[in-house]
């Protein structure tokens, strides 16, 4: 998971991010070698919002996925002790030692 926080960019001296924690993320079975990248919000609440796919190998996987992230929960991203809604990008069945 990559995270952006929307309100560094109008405050450049923020405190640090605490990175979301998962609490609840179930998925289906995917298929191997099927890359999916999906951008999303984690509200303040830790719950998934606005997903959309940035990119599918296999269009079947991506609903699958995109039907389970609902059900996804997360201990919210942090700035001091203040929950902060982020900017996420989830990016499944990927190894960064893949060599295709």
């Amino acid at each position: 998971m990559q995270l952006s926080d929307p309100a560094s960019e109008v405050h450049s001296n923020l405190q640090e991010l605490t990175a979301p924690q998962p609490i609840r993320t179930d998925l289906p079975i995917i298929e191997r070698h099927a890359r999916l990248i999906i951008a999303c919000v984690l509200d303040v609440s830790g719950l998934v919002r606005n997903a959309r796919v940035l990119e599918s190998a296999s269009p079947g996987m991506a609903s699958k996925v995109l039907a389970a992230l609902p059900n996804w929960k997360f201990r919210p991203a942090l700035r001091g002790n203040q929950p902060v809604e982020v900017n996420a990008f989830l990016g499944f069945d990927i190894d960064t030692n893949d060599r295709y």
